[in-house]
C-alpha cells in the first residue's frame, strides 16, 4: 500500500471510530486485521505476527506505541488479571515446558503466542498462513492439548504510557509501523479515554 492510499485509509479509521472508546477501537482494528498473511517480526497492514498485530491495534487505538514480544506484552503492558470486560484484553499462551518452535527456543512458562480480544470469545489469532478472528473457547482445548496454559489479561494503560514516552519498547518496526504512528498521532483527532 503507498503512503497515500495508507493515509487516506487511517484518516477515514480516525474518524469512523471517533466515537468509540479506546477498547472498541481496539477491537475493530483487531477484526480489520483478519486474513493478513502472518509473517514473523512484522507489524503492518499487509502483514503481521501475532504480537505484532497485538501492538499494531494498540496503536491504532490509542495512539501510544510499543513494539515488543508476547512475552514481554504478558510481563510488562497486560498485567492487569480478571480485567474488566470493557478494558484492552489480550489472550496469552504459555508454554508448560521448554520447547522449540521453528529456530526459537522457548522457555518453560515463556508466552509463545498471544491473541487480542476482538470481542466475547473472539480474538485475532495470527498463526500461518493468515490472521483469522477465532473463538477462544475453541481455541482453548487446542492449546491445552499442546500443553500450554492460556490466560486472559487487561492492559496496564499506565505502563504503555510510560513506554511510548521514550520509544523504549520498540525493537526495529516496520517502517510502516512509524508511518502509521505518524499519522495516528498528528493531529490527533479527538483525546485519549480509559
Amino acid at each position: 500500500m503507498n503512503e497515500a492510499k495508507i493515509r487516506l485509509m487511517l484518516e477515514a479509521e480516525k474518524e469512523l471510530t471517533l466515537t468509540l472508546t479506546e477498547n472498541e477501537r481496539f477491537m475493530n482494528y483487531l477484526g480489520r486485521m483478519q486474513f493478513l498473511k502472518y509473517e514473523s517480526g512484522k507489524e503492518n497492514l499487509m502483514r503481521s505476527d501475532c504480537s505484532g498485530s497485538v501492538c499494531l491495534a494498540l496503536l491504532l487505538a490509542t495512539g501510544y506505541s510499543i513494539r515488543v514480544t508476547a512475552d514481554a506484552l504478558y510481563r510488562k503492558y497486560f498485567t492487569v488479571r480478571n480485567p474488566d470486560r470493557n478494558s484492552i484484553r489480550c489472550a496469552f499462551f504459555i508454554t508448560n515446558y521448554d520447547r522449540k518452535l521453528g529456530s526459537r527456543l522457548y522457555k518453560e512458562n515463556e508466552v509463545a503466542h498471544c491473541a487480542g480480544l476482538a470481542g466475547e470469545d473472539v480474538v485475532l489469532n495470527c498463526v500461518e498462513p493468515r490472521s483469522v478472528l477465532r473463538s477462544l473457547s475453541d481455541l482453548r482445548p487446542v492449546y491445552y492439548g499442546m500443553d500450554y496454559r492460556i490466560e486472559v489479561r487487561g492492559l496496564n494503560k499506565k505502563a504503555l504510557l510510560e513506554a511510548n514516552k521514550d520509544s523504549r519498547d520498540l525493537f526495529g518496526p516496520d517502517a510502516e509501523f512509524l508511518e502509521y504512528k505518524r499519522i495516528i498521532t498528528e493531529n490527533k483527532v479527538g483525546g485519549n479515554d480509559d
